[in-house]
């Protein structure tokens, strides 16, 4: 799974559809995310087919920050069934994802 931009639109209908997980990196694209943390978010979702993976650029769509109090960035929320249920801001964020998610699944091994 690849991460892919998204809007404040966009997303409220992904979380209003329910299903599996959602992860959304939010951060200021002018400054960019430290390399590290966004190289670890990528990672995560490439050994993570099952969830989708967003990214937000707070300075296109600033409503967000209220709406999810983002007090800094990056910071990752994840959603399942469109409720928050995981919050992270922190340097290795890969872990953290990795205890809500599960273990990465292989191409060719179930679930």
């Amino acid at each position: 799974m690849k991460v892919r931009r998204i809007g404040d639109w966009s997303l409220e209908d992904r979380l209003a559809a329910g299903g599996p997980p959602v992860v959304v990196m939010f951060l200021n694209a002018e400054g960019k995310a430290e390399p590290l943390r966004r190289m670890d978010f990528h990672r995560v979702a490439e050994n993570h087919s099952e969830a989708s993976f967003y990214e937000v650029d707070l300075l296109e769509n600033p409503s967000l920050r209220m709406k999810y109090s983002i007090t800094q960035q990056p910071l990752v929320l994840m959603f399942v069934d469109g409720t928050e249920v995981a919050r992270y801001a922190g340097t290795f964020l890969g872990p953290t994802l990795l205890r809500v998610l599960g273990p990465c699944h292989q191409e060719g091994e179930g679930p």
